[in-house]
């Protein structure tokens, strides 16, 4: 993407006043409700797919990810214990069919028409125009057992209010998931920055916490505006006796744990957008003067063995992912200012 402007010239300022620390649930942080807000992954879409894409938003952009559904799982499984769980034995079909199954569940055990399947198919994306009778057929095949060992198994354990979510994944991922969880449990680096300990206070760690904040942009020559931007941060801790954040992010990858490059994807521009808001929420609300900012990738490898390690950030990647969040944020506002692109 090619910008005849010095963007160096726009001018980005916290408004403090709007500065949120809040546990918000996946299922609002994901919603309409916060679709208009700017997040790390958005301005990810601006770097790899460009103005249109990034103005369209994440759910237009939104394509079945099988990386992405597993670390998700580790997610749940590391960072919200007691939220969800895994049930184990009842086993849904792999990829997109898996989606086509709990879409099409019905607790009574009535299976879905063939009308109801084309539906879910377009909802889904599974073959859509594509959908054959015999794709129909095959699509029974695969979530029949599934359908039925389900209504068995929530017939036997009926669902209570308060009880973890439970997730339904396939057989080769519950192994995979067993296999990726004992190996984190068992690294203590892990655990240590997680679970830390003080001497006389416990620092203040928290998992999966949002945290919301306006900012004005002033292009030169133009009327300010106001930009939302919202990020979820996978741990992070406060330690108010060394004056010492830390912002902690889990990750997979389907390399050696030892090959993890954070560069590859941009995920010191994740950290250095957290770090800075992280920072704001120790002044604002922990009354840090000039905290110490930390950050550290965790990481497990989706391959045999299963390694773990943790892939420090250095003060250059937070700077160099800083600087890469302001270009973009910055870019966002030129477009939207100048180039007259609009939020969908």
């Amino acid at each position: 993407m090619t910008i005849d402007f010095d963007l160096s010239t726009i001018k980005i300022t916290p408004l403090l006043d709007t500065l949120r620390l809040e546990n918000i649930s996946d299922e609002i942080y994901f919603s309409e409700k916060f679709n208009g807000y700017i997040s790390n992954s958005r301005l990810g879409l601006l770097k790899s797919k460009g103005a249109e894409a990034f103005f369209e938003g994440l759910k237009a952009n939104q394509e079945y990810n099988s990386s992405f559904y597993f670390g998700t799982l580790v997610h749940q499984e590391v960072l919200q214990p007691g939220v969800f769980e895994i049930v184990d034995g009842v086993y849904t079909p792999t990829a997109k069919a898996r989606l086509m199954a709990l879409e099409l569940y019905n607790p009574e055990g009535r299976k879905p028409t063939d009308d109801e399947i084309k539906i879910a198919s377009y909802k889904i994306g599974y073959y859509k125009d594509k959908l054959t009778e015999n794709r129909i057929t095959e699509l029974r095949n695969k979530c029949n057992k599934f359908w039925e060992d389900r209504v068995i198994f929530e017939n036997a354990n009926p669902y209570v209010e308060g009880d973890p979510e439970r997730i339904y994944i396939d057989e080769k991922t519950h192994g995979l998931l067993k296999c990726c969880l004992e190996s984190i449990n068992n690294n203590k680096e892990f655990t240590k920055l997680l679970h830390p300990t003080g001497l006389t206070e416990e620092p203040y760690s928290a998992n999966e916490q949002t945290i919301l904040l306006d900012v004005q942009i002033e292009v030169p020559g133009y009327e300010p505006k106001i930009y939302k931007l919202k990020s979820k941060l996978d741990n992070f801790t406060i330690d108010k006796e060394e004056e010492v954040i830390t912002v902690n992010d889990l990750k997979t990858t389907s390399k050696l744990a030892r090959e993890f490059d954070p560069t590859f994807f941009s995920y010191q521009r994740e950290l250095g957008m957290y770090g800075y808001l992280l920072k704001l929420c120790a002044e604002k609300f922990f009354n840090l003067e000039s905290p110490k900012l930390k950050g550290n990738f965790l990481v497990v490898s989706t391959i045999p063995d299963y390694n773990t390690l943790v892939y420090p950030m250095t003060p250059q990647l937070f700077k160099q992912g800083f600087n890469e969040f302001k270009y973009l944020l910055r870019t966002v506002a030129y477009l939207n200012i100048v180039k007259r692109y609009e939020f969908q």
